[in-house]
């Protein structure tokens, strides 16, 4: 038969000693394990800030080129800066690189519309008959209005299921 003392003494012991054990596990363990989570935290709060720049960045795009045809076809207004097209480019690479076959389809559009607005304006410098028309708009247009709109519905789509 045990010795009671011996049997106190333990009864006393093995809890101190596994409360011991889990507190030191619990010092190892949860400081990188804290540290995961707050990276992981910060990793998608940092993926929401983009995205939120991206979707604002399409929206400017479009503006964009409402400051490019006046100027370049009405002579009017100031010389827009870059295009809006390069931070989309940008933000997806890094970002949302499941979106690049959206902003291929949207840089294709955009560019024969900028070339349009380009030779357009060229007309009018040249002061052409009949530039004042626009012949070709309503085609490149509707291409650049699709492909934007096709991305812009991907977009909320993406957002329905990652931010809410």
């Amino acid at each position: 038969m045990p010795d009671p003392a011996t049997t106190s003494m333990l009864n006393i012991l093995v809890p101190v000693i596994v409360g011991g054990a889990i507190a030191l596990a619990g010092g190892l363990i949860g400081p990188p394990f804290l540290y995961h989570l707050q990276q992981k935290a910060e990793k998608k709060r940092k993926r929401t800030e983009k995205f939120e720049e991206l979707v604002a960045a399409v929206v400017e795009h479009y503006h964009w080129f409402a400051v490019m045809r006046l100027f370049f076809i009405s002579g009017q207004g100031i010389q827009p800066p870059l295009s809006p097209i390069i931070k989309i480019e940008t933000i997806v690479s890094l970002y949302f690189p499941e979106f690049e076959d959206f902003v291929r389809q949207l840089d294709s559009a955009s560019n024969n519309y900028e070339i349009w607005i380009l030779d357009t304006g060229q007309k009018r410098i040249r002061n052409e008959p009949g530039y004042e028309r626009l012949i070709g708009h309503d085609d490149v247009l509707t291409k650049y209005t699709y492909a934007r709109k096709a991305f812009l519905e991907e977009l909320r789509s993406f957002a329905r299921r990652e931010f809410q």
